[in-house]
């Protein structure tokens, strides 16, 4: 009997144990609720398009019920929508504030925008993706070559005047090669060359030649994207890479390279095969300018220093150079192969004749030759030859511009650009003096070409660059389109640049690419 008391007493201890264990702990413990950011996805949008090189803002409602958020750290991260079999992609940060307000140099394409916000305390972590497309934003302006500490980049500005169209929004790119290849082009600066032609078909010209002392690259012209550069362009291996001069042809598709002193020509039509064969054959070295002709058959012109005489290709295929014919006419002004002077320039002027600006190779002599080169070569392309030696400032003079629509060119000595009418002998009116302690670098008429849609603005403007031993400045100048007069006031003045080497108008053709 006591054996089954003892039995019952152990049983009911044991059930007594079990509901005690069961019971709720209301012991007197701290307990925390993990707070997460909260995103609200109701405030901002979820899709966003912008031009390359364009700032992206976004700038999200983030609460914490209450909490204070600054606890809370931001990344904000960019990667691409698709990408090719076996190809990586990996995400890039690109800012760690709050609202997101950054420059946007990543390529053409739809992107994934995603912040990822985090509770340092905690490490509790929300995230929200917004879609992104870049588009290109580069199709009319201004191209500004800069060069500082060795290595060189290129700006792109927009403004009312240059780009007449109210639908292009005024605008300034700084370093887009930077930008576009996270690296600034090695060497100093030489030229800056458009590639553009009128086209409604898939293959389009449409890139930048970029030239320096020691590089030659070709981007893409809507948005500065790497093509192709010394090792891919020169066919020939063990070219030596000296890029001085470039020209598109307005007759073909065809492109002119003065390159070490040499002529390379190449067909422009496509930029995978636009490359640039081994030197035109024959006893010349070049000065660094080339044009062509606007009809005729002289797809490009250039200035053989050694001979002191004008060339030309052979013919569009042909791997040699030639002289042009000795003057069939006694009244010619000048004889094309028998120049014998150093050339400082040459430009395009009224009716597309070309102004080719000569000193002599002992003494002070200045001059001027005035040639049609818009037929093929007869014999008679001699227009007029011009004694500058004593005009005002010409022995200080450092570069030539011509005006589009009179007998008007500009030359610029260090701090002032003279306005000359060569026909009538006037004497030269300074036309734009810089401001004490800055040093003209560069100067060109904007003309564009193609100049579909910028008619009004071709020829009407002069840009003069300018150096302070700190910055280089732009100074946007108006040009009386009747009087070739230059408005001494500027339109506009762009600081920031390193030392200016060249200016190149960046024109859009009629086509859709």
């Amino acid at each position: 009997m006591k054996t089954i008391r003892l039995y019952l007493y152990i049983c009911v201890g044991l059930l007594l144990a079990l509901v005690v264990s069961c019971k709720k702990d209301l012991g007197n413990y701290d307990y925390t609720t993990v707070s997460t950011p909260v995103l609200d996805t109701t405030k901002v949008a979820a899709n966003y398009s912008i031009e390359r090189y364009a700032n992206l803002v976004i700038e999200p409602k983030i609460r914490m019920n209450g909490i204070d958020t600054t606890s809370l750290s931001y990344k904000w991260i960019i990667y691409k929508q698709t990408v090719a079999t076996g190809q990586a992609n990996i995400p890039r940060e690109i800012s760690s504030l709050r609202r997101l307000n950054v420059s946007i140099g990543d390529p053409i394409g739809l992107y994934y925008v995603e912040l990822i916000v985090t509770d340092k305390k905690n490490e509790a972590k929300a995230n929200i993706v917004f879609n992104l497309s870049v588009s290109a934003g580069m199709e009319y302006g201004l191209l500004v070559l800069h060069t500082a500490g060795g290595s060189s980049d290129v700006d792109f500005l927009v403004t009312r005047n240059a780009v007449p169209i109210t639908s292009v929004p005024e605008k300034r790119l700084r370093n887009l090669y930077f930008s576009a290849t996270g690296s600034r082009l090695a060497g100093d600066g030489r030229f800056i060359s458009v590639s553009r032609r009128t086209s409604f078909t898939a293959i389009v010209t449409n890139w930048v030649t970029v030239g320096t002392s020691t590089q030659l690259q070709r981007v893409n012209g809507n948005d500065f994207s790497f093509l192709r550069d010394n090792g891919s362009l020169f066919l020939r291996p063990g070219t030596v890479i000296n890029p001085q001069a470039h020209n598109l042809s307005d007759l073909s598709s065809y492109e002119t390279l003065i390159n070490d002193g040499k002529m390379h020509i190449t067909n422009a039509s496509d930029q995978l095969v636009a490359s640039y064969s081994a030197a035109l054959t024959g006893d010349y070295y070049l000065a660094p300018f080339t044009v062509s002709g606007t009809s005729g058959s002289l797809i490009s012109v250039g200035y053989d220093e050694k001979n002191g005489r004008f060339i030309k290709p052979t013919s569009a295929t042909a791997g040699t150079i030639t002289d042009f014919r000795v003057p069939g006419n006694a009244g010619q002004p000048f004889n094309l192969t028998n120049i014998g002077k150093d050339m400082l320039g040459m430009d395009r002027g009224i009716s597309n004749y070309t102004l080719a600006f000569f000193k002599d190779k002992t003494g002070a002599g200045r001059w001027l030759y005035v040639i049609n080169f818009n037929k093929s070569d007869d014999g008679l392309l001699g227009v007029g030859r011009y004694d500058m030696t004593n005009l005002p400032d010409i022995s200080n003079a450092l570069f030539y511009q011509a005006n589009k629509s009179s007998n008007i060119c500009y030359y610029a000595t260090a701090s002032k650009v003279y306005l000359y009418d060569y026909t009538t002998q006037n004497t030269p009116a300074v036309g734009f003096q810089v401001p004490a302690g800055e040093t003209i670098t560069c100067m060109k008429v904007y003309k564009p070409s193609p100049n579909f849609n910028l008619a009004d603005a071709d020829g009407r403007l002069l840009y003069v660059a300018t150096w302070d031993g700190t910055q280089g400045r732009l100074y946007e100048l108006s040009i009386n389109p009747t009087t070739a007069v230059i408005n001494s006031n500027p339109l506009n003045r762009f600081d920031g640049f390193g030392k200016i080497t060249d200016i190149s108008a960046k024109p859009r053709g009629a086509g859709n690419l």
